[in-house]
């Protein structure tokens, strides 16, 4: 084959294809077509274009590279192995169980692989959330510390979904001008033509949201190079490049079938490819070390960019100020100088206005602290936050409040991009029932071990008038069982503040903050336990020898369950316990959970809590008693709906009788 210098590229890109071809194949597993039809872009991108250092992967001045279609993860992979950053034997192992090649990228297990995708459209979004950290940092620290380009590939599937054409009005309206995405037009889903599914006219659509738009054959290398370019240039909006493509291209017969998309080519069909390539037709995994030796012909170079990076760091380091926020922007610190808000008893007080003066205090000490509300605003009471730091836009970037608006999704997507990114610690909030709207960014943060927080107020039936629309049940209970999220749901004032405060402390896991719309009683630390127990996930609120009830509460439930033994307190021996995080509390040691849960096979275990009581089993056991509410809510004041349900403590007194037969 020749290697003539104005062919190398076509060269190169045709053993690329034969190796996305034989890991698929081998796998016998995996999607071909896409990676093909996509090639041309990456290649030239990664090989011409993209910013990183050779010997680092986590290089913080790196340009960012998200595949939204993790599905083409063979493609990326190729990349990575040309980059040296992966070897052979890992493509050999695509789809296996341990290796560094899984079906869908995963963030943190593959090096160079800067978010987990797969699920289309979230990582359009957590393209724009990266993006967003780049402009607020670089504006922090200076274009000479941060200066880099986001690039998103998306496809015909990925645009489809509506997360994705959220974040991308989010960023045509902060113009994110340092976003290009590559817009991968192929004209083919699972199902066939995209035309069976869709009409829209995604050009008009990324122009009406205020991006710059080429429309270009995302085949013709030169076309490639120039659209990146001129995308490079733009300074005032986010661009697209969208590449009119063609699924499986430079196959030998299967070109624009939708079939290809998500399986492996056959093996007569890979052979001849390959013959169609100029390659070795028999050959399984082969490469050419002159491939290799022209993709990493800038490293030189690259490797000087990065250490004039790291001299002017270290220059900057010198000044004590600097050195002292880059340090807390790096290491996500939360600033030695808080005086955290505190709350006497006597007072009753929504728990969702604790989390508006834990972020104004972080804001007024400069913590790198930014995310905002889904246009619920006041009553997330994240107003006081918006007003000291500002909005974020493109004449103000230097604000880290974000204005959502109603896109709980995309602000989801987005937030895990910011987290993504590193640098800047993002918070979303909603109502506690609209979690379900970013339910799959949660998911995904949680996966990906992204410290991220959601502050979800109105958190039970107390919401009221609003009624069973407004009012989460089922939600509680669904969101502990998600893996490596800590769900956190204070019983007052005091306990909102602890709750914060562990939700910033986490680096690799994120947080779900659960706050009261309704006033609670802020509870007498000096007859019940100390708040700061919480940080344990549960703990004794009330204790008592050898107790015949033992009562288990979160939230607005647990002064209930506190008054609820008063009274019993004459007949019964009665212990509450507050289970403020399932999570927290089952990662203590054995010795301690025992002495928490210690009673004996006599002792009546009960739980109150104002929501679905499925669950509750694991602490009450099979003849425990439950109480909650195993329906959807009703339209009243909270008060009322809270005795229609029977979450008053005469309700719960007289229920516990019964059940003890008195």
């Amino acid at each position: 084959m020749s290697f003539d210098k104005k062919d190398i590229d076509q060269v190169s890109i045709n053993y690329a294809k034969s190796l996305i071809m034989d890991t698929v194949r081998n796998a016998n597993s995996g999607h071909t077509g896409g990676p093909l039809s996509s090639l041309d872009f990456t290649y030239i991108l990664f090989k011409e274009f993209l910013k990183f250092d050779p010997e680092n992967p986590k290089w913080q001045n790196r340009d960012r590279f998200v595949m939204s279609v993790g599905h083409e993860s063979a493609l990326i992979y190729v990349m990575l192995y040309y980059i040296g950053w992966l070897k052979l034997e890992d493509l050999k192992k695509f789809r296996q169980l341990g290796s560094k090649t899984p079906g869908h990228p995963e963030k943190d297990l593959t090096p160079g692989v800067e978010a987990t995708t797969g699920p289309l459209g979230q990582g359009v979004g957590n393209a724009v959330g990266m993006a967003l950290a780049e402009k607020i940092l670089s504006e922090k620290f200076g274009s000479e510390i941060i200066n880099h380009f986001t690039y998103v590939l998306h496809g015909d599937g990925d645009i489809q979904e509506p997360v994705a054409q959220g974040s991308i009005a989010c960023a045509g309206h902060w113009g994110l001008e340092k976003l290009i995405a590559f817009y991968d037009s192929n004209n083919a889903q699972i199902s066939g033509k995209v035309s069976r599914s869709d009409s829209t006219d995604y050009k008009k659509m990324y122009q009406s949201h205020g991006w710059h738009v080429q429309v270009i054959n995302g085949h013709n290398h030169d076309e490639i190079r120039n659209a990146i370019r001129i995308a490079q240039m733009e300074v005032e909006k986010p661009s697209v490049i969208i590449g009119e493509t063609i699924m499986a291209y430079g196959t030998a017969n299967v070109e624009g079938d939708h079939n290809t998309h998500g399986a492996p080519l056959s093996h007569e069909e890979i052979r001849l490819t390959k013959e169609k390539l100029g390659l070795d037709p028999d050959k399984l995994f082969q490469i050419s070390d002159k491939v290799l030796d022209d993709f990493r012909a800038s490293y030189k170079y690259a490797k000087q960019e990065v250490k004039s990076w790291n001299n002017l760091l270290d220059k900057k380091n010198t000044d004590k100020n600097f050195r002292d926020a880059w340090n807390n922007s790096i290491n996500l610190s939360i600033p030695k100088s808080v005086d955290w808000p505190s709350y006497k008893y006597g007072d009753s007080i929504a728990t969702r206005k604790v989390w508006g003066a834990v972020i104004e205090e972080l804001a007024k000490k400069e913590m790198f602290l930014v995310g905002g509300s889904a246009d619920l605003e006041p009553s997330n009471v994240t107003g006081g936050f918006a007003s000291i730091v500002k909005d974020f836009s493109s004449k103000n970037p230097s604000g880290l409040n974000l204005a959502y608006g109603v896109r709980e999704f995309p602000m989801g997507v987005i937030n895990n991009g910011i987290a993504q990114h590193g640098g800047l610690f993002p918070f979303g909030a909603t109502f506690f029932v609209f979690a379900d709207y970013e339910r799959p960014a949660i998911r995904l943060r949680a996966l990906q071990g992204l410290p991220c927080i959601s502050e979800y107020t109105h958190d039970s039936i107390y919401v009221g008038e609003d009624g069973p629309t407004h009012q989460p049940i089922e939600h509680l209970m669904s969101y502990r069982n998600i893996p490596n999220l800590l769900v956190l749901r204070p019983a007052d004032a005091n306990e909102a503040v602890v709750a914060s405060k562990i939700a910033f402390e986490q680096k690799n896991r994120p947080s779900l903050v659960l706050l009261t719309r309704q006033s609670v009683p802020v509870i007498d630390r000096n007859e019940y336990a100390h708040f700061s127990n919480i940080e344990k996930g549960g703990y004794i609120i009330s204790d008592c020898e050898k107790p015949d009830i033992l009562i288990f509460a979160t939230g607005s439930e647990v002064w209930v369950a506190l008054e609820v033994k008063k009274l019993l307190l004459n007949d019964f021996n009665v212990k509450v316990v507050n289970l403020c995080c399932w999570e927290l509390f089952e990662e203590q040691d054995l010795n301690y959970k025992k002495s928490i849960l210690k009673c004996d096979s006599k002792t009546l275990l009960v739980s109150i809590e104002s929501g679905t009581t499925d669950g509750w089993q694991k602490y009450t056991g099979r003849f425990g008693l439950n109480i909650g509410i195993n329906t959807f809510g009703e339209s009243g004041p909270g008060a009322d709906v809270a005795e229609h349900f029977g979450i008053t403590p005469d309700n719960i007194h007289n229920k516990i009788l019964k059940k003890l037969d008195l």
